[in-house]
């Protein structure tokens, strides 16, 4: 599927800490594809090894406790696919233009079980409106893209985040809204959901994983968002 690519290990939850120990060894790259915790226990293992790391739980960049500040300085790379939505190279530029003015908002609409809300509204119900690290602890696994959109543009606390339960959603929709001096830019995804997902993960985010992989050898192109000292929290 990506050329000079190969398997090296594959690790779960019932994996021991000397197969993770082996794996980590061997591998080139890791790609942590679980959950929060699992990235926040990986990350400096995988990164002082002189290894980069994928991480798709990038959620764990908004715990207070979590510093980003170490892994910018290597050996290792700590790298975000852009997941469920796109538009980074533009919105980044624009940040990089001016960033005091700005403003951007991520709406993202959900089926309600996706979101984790049990009951069913009878209608499209905005169900939570904050800061892009508020939206990543209140929905740790469905707010993955707002993390790192957050992180490529201008910050954790400065990115709004809108999610709304919609009992007739067919699809995830994402709406990326960007106002500054620079222009407006609204972008807007409308994405198959992972059928393995029970609703909360868009199909493109493996594709997008993999993306990454592929740009790897090539340099790190748009489609990654990467960790550093000079990164905004």
């Amino acid at each position: 599927m990506v050329p000079h690519v190969s398997l090296a290990a594959m690790l779960d939850s019932r994996s021991s800490p000397e197969e993770a120990s082996a794996a980590f060894d061997v591998a080139d790259i890791v790609v942590e594809a679980a959950t929060v915790d699992a990235a926040r226990a990986l990350i400096p293992e995988v990164v002082k090894r002189g290894k980069d790391i994928i991480v798709c739980s990038c959620g764990v960049f908004a715990e207070r406790g979590f510093d980003v500040e170490p892994f910018g300085s290597g050996p290792g790379r700590v790298l975000l696919p852009t997941g469920a939505i796109g538009g980074f190279d533009v919105l980044a530029a624009a940040t990089r233009a001016g960033s005091r003015d700005a403003r951007l908002t991520h709406t993202t609409i959900k089926r309600p079980s996706a979101l984790g809300i049990e009951e069913r509204p009878d209608a499209e119900r905005t169900v939570f409106r904050g800061s892009a690290r508020e939206a990543a602890l209140a929905f740790p696994r469905t707010s993955n893209s707002s993390v790192a959109l957050a992180l490529a543009t201008l910050g954790l606390d400065r990115v709004e985040v809108v999610v709304v339960a919609d009992p007739a959603a067919a699809n995830t929709r994402h709406v990326v809204e960007w106002e500054s001096p620079l222009g407006r830019y609204e972008l807007t995804f409308e994405n198959a959901i992972d059928p393995a997902s029970s609703g909360r993960t868009s199909a493109i985010t493996a594709w997008s994983v993999i993306e990454v992989l592929a740009a790897l050898p090539l340099g790190i192109g748009p489609g990654a968002v990467v960790i550093g000292p000079s990164r905004r929290s």
